[in-house]
C-alpha cells in the first residue's frame, strides 16, 4: 500500500533513511511488518491516512524512538488456548499494583492510566499506558529499567506473582526504536483492533494514547537504574546482560552448554515466545557454507520442547535469512529443569495479586 500521495508525507523501507528525510516537527510511523516507514505530521497522519481506513486494515505502529522521552507502558499477553482459566484483567490488577507501588516509592503521581484492549476468544491482550503528572522518562531504556527493578526487587519476593509476571508480561518491548501498535489498529490477518473502553476514537484521544509525545517543555525528565544499581541501558543482542532473571540455574547451564560449541557473546530471554537467544562468536555459517565478516551465528533455545537449533543473523543472503537447522534435544539435565519449570500449575481459582 502506498501513502506517498498524501501531501507532505514521505515513505521509506529503512528506518535510518526515515530519520535522515524527516524535516520539521514530524513523527515516524510504521505500517505492517516488514515495515514501510511513514514520515508525517500527526494531524495529517490521523486525518488523511489512518482515520479514513477501515479498522481491520490499520496495521499501524508507533516508532518509540530510542533517544527521546516517553511515557511508561506495559504489554500483557495471555494465550487463552493454553491458559483458559486466566483472566488478563486479573493479571493487569496484580501487575499494576506492583508498578504503582514502585511509582509511589519514587514520589511520582499518576495523572492518567489508560488500558487499551485487543483481546479475543484466543488471546487476552492489554496495553497499559501511564501518564505521570509533569514527568517523562528520559527514554525507553529507563522505562525498561524501572520495570525490571519492579520485577526483581519486589515481584520476585512473591513467588506466585513472579511466575504469573514471567509468563504474561512482555519484558522485551523496552528496546531501541520499538514498534508499538497504536489505538484503533490491528495486526495483519488478526482483526484484533486495539480500543480504550469508553473513549471515542478521535484525534485528541489517539494523540494522548501515544507512548512518545512529539512536543514537551514543562515536564521534568526522570530516570531509573537497573536492578543492580547500574545506569539504564537497552538490552540489545550484543549485551551480555540479561533482560531479567528467568531462572538462574537454567541460565547458567545454557551458557555452559553454548560455550562448548562456541564462546558466548550474549544471551537474552523473550517471554512472548518462551525462547532463549544465545549469540555466538562463530562466523563459519552453516547455511552459506562460508565465513561471514562478522559474528552472525546464534542458538535458539525452545523452552516448550527443551530443544535448540542454529540460526544466522545475516540478512544479505537468502540462505541465511531463511536458514534454520533441525531441532536437536538439549542435554538431559537442562531438559529436566525446563520440564519442571513448565509444570507450574495454574488453578482455575488462582488469586492473582
Amino acid at each position: 500500500m502506498s501513502f506517498g500521495g498524501v501531501y507532505g508525507v514521505i515513505t521509506t523501507k529503512l528506518l535510518g533513511e526515515a530519520y535522515k528525510r524527516r524535516n520539521g516537527p514530524k513523527r515516524i510511523f510504521a505500517y505492517n511488518v516488514p515495515c514501510t516507514y511513514i514520515i508525517s505530521r500527526e494531524k495529517t497522519f490521523f486525518h488523511k491516512i489512518m482515520e479514513p481506513m477501515a479498522a481491520q486494515d490499520r496495521y499501524f505502529y508507533e516508532v518509540i524512538e530510542e533517544d527521546k522521552p516517553c511515557h511508561l507502558y506495559i504489554d500483557l499477553d495471555v494465550d487463552l488456548t493454553k491458559y483458559p482459566s486466566i483472566d488478563v484483567h486479573d493479571v493487569k490488577e496484580m501487575v499494576c499494583d506492583h508498578v504503582e507501588f514502585g511509582l509511589r516509592g519514587m514520589d511520582l503521581e499518576v495523572e492518567e492510566k489508560m488500558v487499551a484492549d485487543s483481546s479475543n476468544e484466543k488471546k487476552g491482550s492489554l496495553h497499559i499506558i501511564y501518564r505521570l503528572k509533569n514527568r517523562l522518562w528520559r527514554n525507553n531504556a529507563h522505562v525498561g529499567a524501572f520495570m525490571r527493578s519492579c520485577m526483581q526487587r519486589r515481584v520476585k519476593n512473591i513467588p506466585p506473582d513472579y511466575e504469573v509476571w514471567s509468563l504474561f508480561v512482555d519484558m522485551c518491548v523496552y528496546s531501541r526504536n520499538r514498534l508499538f501498535r497504536m489505538v484503533g489498529c490491528t495486526k495483519k490477518h488478526e482483526n484484533r483492533v486495539k480500543w480504550i473502553k469508553g473513549e471515542t476514537f478521535n484525534y485528541k484521544n489517539w494523540l494522548k494514547s501515544l507512548i512518545q509525545p512529539l512536543h514537551y517543555s514543562d515536564e521534568l525528565i526522570i530516570e531509573a537504574n537497573e536492578p543492580d544499581g547500574t545506569p539504564a541501558q537497552y538490552m540489545g543482542a550484543r549485551s551480555t546482560r540479561l533482560p531479567f532473571d528467568y531462572e538462574p540455574t537454567v541460565k547458567g547451564k545454557l551458557v555452559n552448554f553454548a560455550n562448548a560449541i562456541s564462546p558466548v557473546r550474549g544471551i537474552s530471554y523473550c517471554p512472548m515466545f518462551r525462547t532463549w537467544s544465545i549469540n555466538l562468536q562463530k562466523r563459519d555459517c552453516l547455511f552459506k557454507k562460508a565465513r561471514h565478516s562478522k559474528n552472525t551465528m546464534y542458538l535458539v533455545i525452545y523452552r516448550k520442547d527443551q530443544s535448540y537449533r542454529f540460526k544466522c543473523w545475516n540478512q544479505k543472503y537468502e540462505c541465511c535469512k531463511s536458514g534454520a537447522t533441525d531441532k536437536l534435544p538439549l542435554p538431559e539435565d537442562i531438559g529436566d529443569i525446563m520440564k519442571k519449570y513448565n509444570q507450574f500449575p495454574i488453578s482455575p481459582s488462582i488469586n492473582i495479586g
